[in-house]
């Protein structure tokens, strides 16, 4: 009997440990899996452009700054804003890698920069790896009842993969209610650097707010009623819905945006009339001190043209808009902006997609 219980003890202790070191492995595994995710996500939102990340005025996509900020993700400045702990221990990223992922993969797996030239589907990304297997600082997972076979550790690790893009659709709440035409868009963004034209002493014909040196346009945009200058002409859009075309109607969308998701090649249609009274409403919302700021940096559409109201048009791309202020009234109504690359600001509400680069962008999502 005695041998037959000590038997036991052995399988039973063995089974205890199994269900006990196992168990906590499978936490920790997933506990480093959510620090990598958040460790990538934090570094993708520096992919581009972004107030907080040092890089407003680097070359996108600013790799080295997005690695940067994934690996200090890691490295909390006081135990008090410590987050996505492994075994209630703040943990080092042990690797990171950047380059684009292709979302249909084809290629798989992370790609170099430099190395090919990207397509349509090949996102900026970044790459996580963290580990917890006593090969690094991080050490290893420790056992509950190991110990007692001579296993001190296990080992664990994670990768996640995060990736940003230009906006190939909106979704709901995301748009602001007006359109511009793309030949608007030419005159003060530059597509070889991806960023607002900025003023270097030329004047833009027809254009005569206030400009300051070095600092992107500050343009008028006013209904087609009133100008044939497409470097001013802006219009108000329903988005999909042609009935709601009263002022009371499309003054509700600059509050609650676009009903449906909309993406590049839907159609949008452009309101006839003036509406100067939603010229007006708009400095509610403007950049402070004109307004509150809940518009002083919106989404919108670029279409191919406003020129003739009352009819549909194919959105071309989305464009992050500077609303400044609101001026003038009845013919003379008009917004005063500027395009903006600043990613903190640009990030699209519920985008995703791939589309041109004309300043906005989607929030970063993971794709491993």
């Amino acid at each position: 009997m005695a041998v037959t219980v000590a038997v036991f003890m052995v399988l039973l202790l063995g089974t205890a440990t199994l269900a006990a070191d196992i168990g906590n492995l499978m936490v920790a595994r997933d506990e480093l899996q959510n620090a990598a995710d958040a460790a990538a996500m934090a570094g993708a939102g520096c992919l581009y452009k972004r107030t907080g990340c040092n890089n407003t005025t680097a070359t996108e996509p600013t790799w080295t700054d997005a690695q940067t900020a994934a690996a200090n993700f890691a490295v909390p400045a006081s135990s008090a804003q410590a987050t996505n702990l492994v075994q209630n221990a703040r943990l080092q990223v042990v690797s990171t890698a950047s380059g684009y992922w292709n979302v249909t993969g084809t290629p798989a797996g992370l790609q170099a920069p430099g190395t090919f030239t990207p397509g349509s589907n090949d996102m900026p990304a970044i790459q996580v790896s963290i580990a917890k297997d006593g090969s690094n600082a991080n050490g290893g997972v420790l056992t509950i009842l190991g110990g007692y076979f001579g296993v001190s550790i296990l080992k664990a690790s994670a990768v996640a993969t995060a990736v940003v893009s230009r906006p190939g659709y909106v979704g709901k709440a995301g748009l602001f209610p007006i359109a511009i035409p793309q030949c608007m868009y030419n005159n003060y963004w530059n597509s070889s650097t991806n960023s607002p034209v900025t003023y270097q002493g030329t004047a833009i014909p027809g254009q005569t707010e206030p400009q300051t040196m070095g600092q992107p346009y500050v343009f008028d945009m006013m209904s087609t009623y009133h100008t044939d200058k497409c470097s001013q002409t802006a219009q108000w859009t329903s988005f999909n819905i042609q009935s709601a075309q009263s002022a009371s109607a499309t003054r509700d969308l600059i509050t609650s945006g676009n009903q449906v998701p909309l993406g590049i090649g839907d159609q949008t249609f452009i309101q006839s009339g003036t509406k100067d009274t939603l010229f007006q409403a708009t400095q509610a919302c403007s950049e402070p001190p004109n307004g509150n700021g809940d518009c002083a940096y919106v989404t919108v559409a670029v279409v191919d043209s406003v020129a003739n109201p009352g009819q549909n048009q194919t959105i071309q791309a989305f464009a992050c808009l500077h609303i400044i202020n609101e001026v003038g009234n009845g013919s003379n109504a008009h917004i005063v902006a500027q395009m903006s690359a600043d990613q903190s600001k640009c990030q699209a509400a519920n985008s995703g997609g791939v589309g041109p680069n004309y300043g906005a962008i989607t929030p970063p999502r993971l794709v491993q």
